[in-house]
């Protein structure tokens, strides 16, 4: 049965969608769609492990790759009869013609659109036309596709459009007339979320995800002032904010950036990933990796990019930053339109909107050695706060940050590679030595990943 429903639901919407509105992904959203709706009407009927590697654990220095990782309409009139005169003489019986039946008036429900006195897909099909931008509504339409009642149309109201027809949920008669000028649709009119927690703000017009923000605006007043995060799409179509001009010191999440900054003036300048890089005892952070080599020992700069990127090493970082200074990632950082610059120390200080931009840019990378970075991002030993809280076989390139004492700071950095791509970035003042302050990057994320779900079908 759960079969039929979905082979039904996916030929309704099929033949209401012309070939161009699956172009640009838009075919897996609206898949994802069909198998969300035939889940929910079939169900009516009948944190990823966190990746505990240590630096005792690192791969050894020579088994570090050195080169890139490459109908018919029926008539009803009645049948015309006729009759011989009657004689007076004959019969005092009268002849009357035989009374006509007229058809009972239509009634009109909620949800039937096409208003042919059923409520069947056939509506729900012109309602996702009409959330798609495809076709347009009368007034009278719009009140009765409004089976949500909540002032607009949308891909909710087809799914409940769906249910009415499947009998899984009543209907009432519409009874209104064309003088219900007070709909306001998304076709026409949008309005966006209204948020009334300080701080908390959206772009979003989709009343569809509404309530998704509103959870998550409640849990973000739960956090109060420890933390801020960005979200936006890869096309900055969409964007959700809380607190995120707040500036923090940047902490370990710069690496990725700053990594692309290089790699792409490696490129232009056609210098080897073979070049070799030489540690100094300056260099060394105590604690990290590749501290532990002796002065002088010869490290390629693929290698000592796979340590900063996949370990967080500040000593490769460190490595990196005196051979290639702080104007090529700055030149970068003015390109892409932030603010973040760097002086003589390795770390800066940023906000998370600002942070979004320069990961943007990672995403938009597509040089030649843009396979090195995103594998080494996606494999980093860091992957228990953002991509925690995504669905489980989704790709993620993150970095995190974790400072203490006068730097506070606990931070990731990610893009997410769902149907409709994102961005989202989080700082916080949370305590890095608390294990449990790895749970709120794991909420937003989920709360965030699921209003991009929905925002991937419009």
């Amino acid at each position: 049965m759960k079969k039929l429903l979905s082979f039904a639901l996916s030929f309704v919407i099929a033949v209401s969608f012309p070939v161009a509105a699956f172009a640009d992904g838009a075919d897996g959203a609206i898949k994802s769609y069909i198998n969300e709706i035939t889940n929910d009407i079939f169900n009516s009927i009948s944190s990823s492990a966190d990746n505990a590697a240590a630096y005792n654990n690192a791969v050894p220095v020579s088994e570090i790759p050195t080169e890139p990782i490459s109908g018919d309409s029926s008539d009803f009139s009645s049948e015309e009869t006729s009759s011989e005169p009657v004689s007076e003489e004959t019969s005092t019986e009268v002849v009357s013609e035989a009374p006509t039946t007229e058809p009972a008036p239509k009634v009109i429900c909620f949800g039937d659109v096409n208003q042919d006195g059923t409520v069947t897909a056939a509506d729900a099909r012109l309602v996702l036309q009409f959330s798609a931008k495809l076709t347009t509504f009368s007034i009278r339409q719009c009140v009765i596709a409004d089976c949500n009642k909540n002032k607009t149309v949308n891909a909710a109201d087809a799914r409940t459009v769906l249910r009415i027809g499947a009998k899984l949920e009543k209907t009432s008669e519409y009874k209104g007339n064309d003088s219900e000028t007070e709909i306001v649709t998304q076709y026409s009119n949008p309005t966006p979320y209204k948020a009334t927690l300080s701080g908390f703000s959206t772009n979003i017009m989709e009343p569809a995800v509404f309530d998704k923000i509103s959870k998550l605006e409640k849990y973000c007043a739960a956090l109060g002032q420890t933390a801020t995060f960005y979200y936006t799409d890869v096309n900055r179509q969409y964007y959700i904010k809380y607190n995120s001009s707040r500036v923090y010191r940047t902490q370990c999440t710069i690496k990725a950036p700053y990594v692309k900054s290089i790699l792409q003036y490696m490129e232009d300048k056609n210098i080897s990933l073979n070049t070799l890089l030489y540690l100094k005892s300056s260099q060394k952070w105590s604690g990290h990796y590749m501290s532990n080599f002796a002065s002088g020992t010869a490290f390629t700069i693929r290698q000592v990019i796979y340590y900063a990127i996949r370990y967080s090493d500040n000593t490769a970082y460190q490595m990196l930053f005196d051979y290639f200074g702080n104007e090529i990632f700055n030149a970068n950082c003015k390109k892409v339109g932030s603010s973040l610059r760097l002086g003589s120390y390795i770390f800066g200080e940023t906000s998370a909107e600002d942070m979004a931009k320069l990961f943007l840019d990672i995403y938009n990378y597509n040089g030649k050695y843009r396979d090195i970075l995103f594998e080494d991002m996606e494999n980093n030993t860091s992957r228990n706060r953002i991509a925690a809280g995504v669905p489980k076989g989704t790709r993620v390139l993150n970095k995190i940050g974790s400072g203490g004492s006068a730097t506070v700071g606990y931070h990731d950095c990610a893009i997410i590679f769902t149907e409709m791509p994102c961005i989202l970035i989080i700082y916080t003042s949370f305590n890095r030595d608390r294990w449990y302050d790895n749970l709120p990057f794991r909420r937003i994320a989920e709360h965030v990943i699921g209003i991009n779900k929905v925002l991937e079908y419009y």
